[in-house]
């Protein structure tokens, strides 16, 4: 009998998050899964409760919750000697993490996914000892990221953030970073950079149209300065899916490790939507760090 754990923000999904666990335990129960709930309380609850479903060396370990949620616990993973499989729930505002995996909404929907799932590897981003799944960013845009509320998040969802970053591109400034990616250095002054692990970035399906979640490798994108409309232009262009279409303002590449240093001020990136950590960045990929629960494809 598989023995799983349900990991669940009770105030997650419009303060859903504890009816949605017991739904979940109830299906998984009925597949034959011994499984039990821990509802967190604080975020301190998500370290303790992983830590257990470690020691107790569960099977699955499933999250309910955004992607701060799930950066929590990747994040207590990584000081357990024994990592359950991994799924997702996703009930936060954006959920690039389980958007990532191909795993789609509503809820019941998720479930029977997880229950007609297949196993797959998964890298993750380190950046200063932190781990990430989704992605990490820094700029004038990205620093507004952690001053959204959770008001504004119940309210108006995904939006939010798009709300709080149209207010910030007439004081957009730009940071000239010197780099060293994979050996090799650069020096870049760009408006916004963005490194993720995975192809979806942004909500965005493929914004990496190349990246896998296992290649092993973490993905860089970078704008020069640019006009507001220039901006509308670029991310049009890269909606389009066509390669051919990427801007000469844009830097698109992909490397195993790189240490970037901001030359002129100081400040966080932003990390799977919270505030990270503070530059100078340490940045390298931790390949197949994780086993997740994928949906089969038809």
């Amino acid at each position: 009998m598989k023995k799983a754990m349900i990991i669940a923000n009770p105030s997650s999904g419009k303060k859903n998050g504890e009816e949605y666990a017991l739904y979940a335990k109830k299906r998984f129960t009925e597949t034959g899964w011994d499984c039990e709930v821990q509802f967190t309380q604080q975020k301190s609850d998500i370290t303790k409760y992983t830590a257990l479903a470690s020691q107790e060396k569960k099977d699955y370990l499933i999250i309910i919750g955004g992607d701060g949620t799930v950066s929590e616990t990747i994040n207590a993973l990584n000081h357990t000697s024994f990592k359950p499989i991994i799924g997702i729930i996703p009930t936060g505002t954006v959920n690039n993490v389980a958007r990532g995996l191909g795993l789609k909404l509503p809820v019941e929907n998720v479930v029977d996914q997880l229950i007609n799932s297949v196993e797959r590897s998964c890298d993750v981003g380190d950046v200063n000892g932190r781990l990430f799944m989704s992605s990490i960013s820094a700029g004038t845009i990205p620093e507004t990221v952690w001053d959204v509320s959770d008001d504004m998040k119940e309210r108006y969802g995904s939006l939010a953030y798009f709300i709080e970053g149209l207010k910030s591109l007439r004081n957009e400034e730009t940071h000239r970073l010197e780099m060293e990616i994979d050996g090799v250095t650069h020096t870049k002054e760009v408006s916004l950079i963005l490194i993720g692990a995975s192809h979806n970035i942004l909500g965005i399906p493929h914004f990496f149209e190349d990246a896998e979640m296992d290649d092993g490798r973490l993905h860089l994108f970078m704008i020069k300065q640019t006009t507001f409309g220039q901006k509308v232009v670029i991310f049009s262009k890269l909606l389009s899916e066509n390669e051919e279409n990427v801007p000469s303002e844009v830097t698109i590449d992909s490397f195993k490790e790189a240490k970037i240093k901001l030359v002129d001020k100081q400040t966080h990136v932003a990390m799977d939507g919270e505030k990270g950590p503070e530059f100078p960045l340490t940045v390298k990929v931790r390949p197949s760090f994780l086993t997740v629960l994928t949906p089969q494809i038809d």
